[in-house]
């Protein structure tokens, strides 16, 4: 299998997306698009790459990682500040495993590679950003098939998935595409905006819709859980076991940035288990205006609080700072 080729930009990966489980290197098992890099991003792209009048944030980013109580690591992400060498479009991400780390490591890289294939195609930002998710999806699952067909590692009787969050900027507009229960939150104003849905089996009508796919939700142990596999999230990448019902189609909301806007916040549940959007927002605030340390902080907090599980926190800054705010 190729190896990804296509240069997107530059991407720090937290350690978790090159470790090899069973002989398989997930984060190479996405097919490989054309190596030659399109210059114009098409016209669906046009009004909002060529558009010079809107409002334009200045981003830093930053980010930071933890395995929490747990013994592995099964959370990925990615971060693009400069997609495909465009200075106005911006690419972040983060995926949480379950049921292993496979499913998050796939999808690292799999998700930035199938949007940049859908631009090629003509693809809008928001059609582009949905069908990244249900390829890697496909594409994933259709990998796990294989390896199990050749027997090889621990893959035959496993059923990994993972949740995402990602996030796309062009200019002033913001995408935010999610599938699970990893969140994005705006401070504007100095006030907390989530940007995406938690899809989990306690949510009515995540519940309901499983249902009417023809999927068991349950009560088990402590709250609303899909399936036998006790799943408590209902849209995932992977999880071929409960498929279609807990499907990888991901909310998609739009919404354009303006001078209220201070920063995002992307992060796992290991954070938001511990943490509201308000404490995130007021954390960040009074933190140091450097994006990574604004991100450990929020992930220690979360784990002085007593949060067990992995933690991944996204800080983008859409504002300039001053060296003042960022040392004081």
């Amino acid at each position: 299998m190729k190896k990804f080729t296509h240069d997107l930009g530059t991407v720090p990966l937290n350690q978790s997306t090159d470790v090899k489980n069973g002989d398989v290197n997930w984060t190479r098992k996405s097919e490989a698009i054309e190596e030659d890099s399109p210059t114009n991003w098409g016209a669906n792209w046009s009004e909002f790459i060529d558009n010079k009048s809107v409002y334009m944030p200045t981003t830093t980013s930053g980010v930071f990682t933890t395995r929490g109580g747990r013994d592995t690591m099964e959370d990925t992400h990615f971060l693009y500040p400069h997609l495909r060498g465009a200075q106005n479009v911006s690419m972040f991400g983060i995926m949480d495993g379950h049921r292993g780390p496979e499913a998050a490591e796939y999808a690292a890289h799999a998700i930035p590679n199938h949007l940049i294939a859908r631009i090629d195609m003509g693809f809008s930002p928001s059609d582009a950003l949905a069908s990244a998710f249900i390829d890697t999806d496909s594409g994933f699952r259709h990998e796990l098939e294989l390896q199990r067909q050749n027997c090889k590692g621990q893959t035959k009787n496993r059923h990994p998935g993972c949740t995402a969050a990602v996030v796309l900027l062009v200019n002033n507009h913001l995408l935010v595409a999610n599938a699970g229960d990893c969140r994005t939150v705006l401070c504007r104003n100095g006030q907390a905006i989530s940007l995406s849905n938690d899809h989990i089996a306690s949510c009515t009508a995540e519940r309901e819709r499983v249902a009417r796919m023809g999927g068991q939700v349950k009560w088990q142990v402590d709250t609303w859980r899909v399936g036998a596999a006790a799943l408590q999230v209902t849209r995932s990448i992977g999880d071929d076991d409960l498929k279609p019902y807990v499907t990888a189609e991901p909310e998609v909301n739009e919404l354009k940035l303006d001078e209220n806007d201070e920063f995002l916040i992307i992060a796992s549940d290991g954070l938001w288990d511990k943490m509201s959007n308000e404490e995130a927002v007021s954390f960040v605030k009074d933190t140091v205006k450097e994006p990574t340390m604004s991100s450990k902080r929020l992930a220690t907090e979360a784990v002085e609080r007593g949060s067990l599980d992995n933690i991944t926190v996204i800080i983008i800054f859409l504002k300039p700072v001053s060296t003042v705010e960022r040392v004081f």
